[in-house]
């Protein structure tokens, strides 16, 4: 078998383009795994990425988007958020040897994956991980969410209505009638308008970390080039809240939902995530992601209203493979990935004991 992959900071077109279409050909694919996300979290956070390709025999059998962070002049770590990526899970146990073999080469001390799988194939990646030296961080150092929760879009709608909770269907009709309409934003006016809900959202709820999440012209631009849409909740012409989600191939998972606080008595969420799945369903969708089911309510003070609202919607709870970290070079893994997480955990703790996230 004759095989070749590369690892770099920019791909040729060629490459983009095979790239490109191996990432959204698979049953695998993740919004943070396609080359959009990867730019606009670069132009607007200033995030170093590398590309990585393998081929084997000539064909594409694995890529990867992963995170550069420097932690000195001859040393840096890698993360590949919700990678690599696959079409046959059976190429997985190789991708990941030759991306590890790539990176060490590079001078990557460590790196952190968490690929997203579901159902049978979450042990096999696990075992390989495993086999390959990972080691799953520990819960508090899972920086994306281990469990989830998905709404089954793949019937009649009035079926996934009749699927909710009570409460929730409760909610949707009290926000419709108190005269809340949602309707998909447009031009450059409705993203100035969520970019407001955002920041006065952030400013509210300093406790929900958006570090990770492209301001509302950047999720405009996802929504663009990979599918989804945004959505404006209003009331007498008021917005008061908003709501966006990506394409996943066959799902749409939810990527932000700023809500204001105008009117607490009038709901406004629960109809703006409905509305996302009925035009997720037309757009061909046959389940909504809802980005994260907490595992331990009790461990956040705001997990527990987070899992009251999504659980309203009775989604069915998938399983994720946690973030795993593979020491490349043991020595420099030590002294520096070590050193950076000693760090992260006294910032974690110092934040909490302030109401802060992380």
């Amino acid at each position: 078998m004759q095989t070749r992959h590369i690892l770099v900071a920019e791909l040729c077109a060629d490459d983009a383009a095979a790239f490109d279409a191996f990432v959204n050909a698979s049953p695998y694919q993740s919004y943070q795994q396609c080359r959009p996300w990867a730019e606009v979290m670069a132009r607007q956070r200033g995030y170093e990425f590398m590309y990585f390709m393998c081929w084997a025999d000539k064909r594409l059998i694995g890529t990867a988007i992963i995170r550069r962070t420097r932690l000195s002049p001859w040393s840096w770590l890698g993360k590949a958020q919700r990678g690599p990526i696959v079409q046959d899970i059976a190429d997985f146990p190789y991708v990941v040897r030759q991306m590890k073999q790539a990176m060490a080469d590079s001078d990557c001390c460590s790196v952190l994956l968490a690929p997203r799988v579901r159902g049978r194939d979450v042990p096999m990646v696990a075992e390989t991980l495993r086999a390959e030296r990972g080691v799953p961080l520990a819960l508090p150092q899972q920086s994306l969410h281990i469990s989830t929760g998905i709404v089954w879009l793949d019937k009649p709608q009035e079926d996934v209505f009749a699927g909710f909770k009570q409460r929730c269907r409760r909610q949707i009709r009290l926000a419709e009638k108190a005269g809340v309409t949602v309707r998909e934003a447009k031009g450059e006016a409705d993203i100035a308008t969520y970019q407001a809900l955002l920041d006065d959202f952030q400013t509210r709820n300093p406790a929900y970390a958006s570090q990770g999440v492209a301001d509302a012209a950047g999720q405009a631009e996802m929504v663009e080039k990979l599918g989804g849409a945004m959505l404006l909740a209003e009331r007498d012409g008021q917005p008061i809240g908003g709501h966006v989600y990506i394409r996943q191939g066959s799902e749409a998972i939810w990527l932000s939902m700023p809500t204001g606080d105008d009117d607490p008595k009038v709901p406004r969420a629960y109809l703006l995530l409905w509305h996302a799945m009925k035009l997720a369903q037309s757009q061909g969708c046959i389940g909504y992601d809802l980005a994260g089911l907490p595992l331990d309510p009790l461990s956040d003070p705001g997990a527990a209203g987070r899992l009251q609202f999504k659980g309203g919607f009775a989604p069915h709870r998938r399983i994720m493979v946690p973030i795993n970290v593979i020491a490349l070079r043991p020595v420099s893994h030590m002294l520096f990935f070590n050193a950076r997480e000693t760090y992260r955990a006294m910032r974690r703790s110092w934040l909490a004991s302030k109401g802060l996230a992380a």
